[in-house]
């Protein structure tokens, strides 16, 4: 009796209730999140229409105010000026969008896809692994050189490698899954500064001379963004079978961490495949020794894509939680 009534309600509902139904549930962030997901894979969006194309740009503003006759207070002014400056544009344009558009689902819909970028070192990865199959180690530096502030030329194979699941870890975790998170927590606005600043701080990273001290506030300002994303991350990684192996390396190397988030995220991500990262690398002709991160094999040509598919699974886990949540409280309503 209970089908025959469930079927008759559904025969009688018409295409303009299912559609009302519909659009009732896709308001809820977690489910307009799953939707943008999707679209961002569906979608053939080009890399020059990304917010991360703005980086060129980003660079040619901090040149103009942070020149080199200027004190240090007012390079440290100016480090905190710009960047405000920057967010205060980007939320005015999603007022105004709110503005013409008036609804925020759609707002969301139209924005996000172009926010998160799991693509584009996808992209990379691939174009990596290709070259080196075809034992093409020139090619392959040089196409990881495009996503790297490190010195790729003096890399061996297994070092590019290496270096290329840092990339995929670090890349996909702060341009992909950090700005879910905050779209979660904070709505469109979050996901904007998040990958604002991200793209900021590739933009002047404190990692070259010239920007080492103008680039200081917004890498710290992209640290303490990162934090709920890290928090988010370990208890997915937490569902993972190797979980004892990843609290084990936590506990083994914490006391080496150099850079918190960046070393946690490498960590976890390590421990899982089993590989080692970290380790020297060359900046502008300096060797730079960080500590060893993660498991104990050395990384090999599978590394990246593995990683790169551990953390779009945990991102996928951590949007279908929110989106089962999301079902559940509005059933309860």
């Amino acid at each position: 009796m209970e089908v025959e009534q469930i079927l008759n309600a559904a025969s009688e509902a018409s295409f303009g209730d299912v559609l009302s139904t519909f659009f009732d549930i896709l308001q809820y962030p977690a489910v307009t999140l799953l939707t943008a997901m999707l679209l961002e894979i569906i979608l053939p969006i080009n890399a020059t229409w990304r917010l991360s194309s703005l980086a060129p740009l980003f660079s040619k503003m901090a040149a103009k105010v942070n020149r080199k006759e200027n004190s240090q207070g007012q390079t440290l002014f100016s480090s905190v000026f710009l960047p405000f400056f920057l967010l205060s544009i980007a939320l005015f344009i999603i007022i105004v969008l709110r503005f013409v558009i008036d609804h925020d689902t759609i707002v969301s819909l139209l924005v996000l896809p172009f926010l998160l970028e799991s693509k584009i070192v996808l992209k990379t990865a691939l174009e990596v692994k290709h070259f080196l199959r075809d034992e093409r180690k020139d090619l392959a530096k040089i196409e990881l050189q495009k996503i790297m502030f490190r010195d790729c030329s003096k890399l061996s194979e297994m070092g590019i490698n290496k270096a290329l699941s840092e990339a995929v870890a670090m890349r996909l975790f702060i341009n992909w899954f950090a700005i879910m998170v905050w779209y979660i927590l904070l709505g469109l606005e979050g996901a904007i500064i998040m990958q604002m600043v991200a793209v900021m701080n590739r933009s002047f990273s404190f990692k070259h001379k010239r920007w080492e001290i103008f680039g200081a506030f917004i890498y710290r300002f992209e640290q303490a963004l990162l934090i709920p994303a890290v928090v988010v991350l370990f208890v997915t990684m937490m569902c993972s079978v190797f979980a004892l192996r990843i609290l084990k390396n936590l506990k083994l190397h914490y006391k080496e961490f150099k850079t918190p988030v960046a070393s946690i995220v490498l960590d976890m991500m390590g421990s899982y495949a089993n590989i080692s990262l970290g380790g020297p690398r060359y900046y502008q002709g300096n060797l730079v020794r960080l500590p060893r991160l993660g498991g104990s094999k050395e990384p090999d040509i599978k590394s990246p894509l593995r990683i790169y598919n551990k953390l779009r699974f945990s991102g996928i886990v951590f949007v279908c939680i929110c989106v089962i949540f999301t079902i559940f409280v509005y059933s309860a309503a």
